[in-house]
């Protein structure tokens, strides 16, 4: 399985849960221009695929991918962060312990970090961790 592979398969599934849900989204590496008004509500993505382990001493052996994606529920300053933490608690259920895409799973239920606040926008972040093993 190719990172690109994964990353692909991840995002399509953020798209989705976009759609369903009525909310733009910004994918890494693209240009965004979130929704403008006090009640703007949008969706960002960060990638983050880590080292991966080997499993195997063969050079065809198996190997761990790991990583996560952090889907940030965004909006305007002003609302409260109960607007952002419904967001999340939808993340979090659509991206459940047991979530798989591309080979890939969601081994532990997703978390919410600390609110990020800045005069532009309300962040919060939701990290989704994610890891399968692939044959050499």
């Amino acid at each position: 399985m190719s990172d690109t592979a994964i990353y692909d398969a991840f995002a399509t599934l953020v798209g989705q849960f976009a759609a369903a849900q009525s909310l733009a989204c910004s994918y890494p590496g693209q240009g965004f221009k979130p929704p403008t008004g006090n009640g703007a509500r949008w969706l960002e993505l960060q990638w983050f695929p880590n080292r991966t382990e080997n499993y195997g001493i063969a050079d065809d052996g198996p190997f761990l991918m790991q990583g996560f994606g952090q889907l940030s529920a965004c909006y305007r300053p002003g609302q409260g962060i109960m607007v952002g933490t419904a967001i999340t608690d939808q993340i979090i259920a659509a991206f459940a312990k047991g979530t798989t895409f591309a080979g890939m799973r969601v081994g532990r239920k997703p978390w919410t970090s600390s609110i990020i606040q800045d005069p532009e926008r309300i962040m919060h972040p939701v990290t989704i961790p994610w890891r399968g093993f692939v044959s050499g």
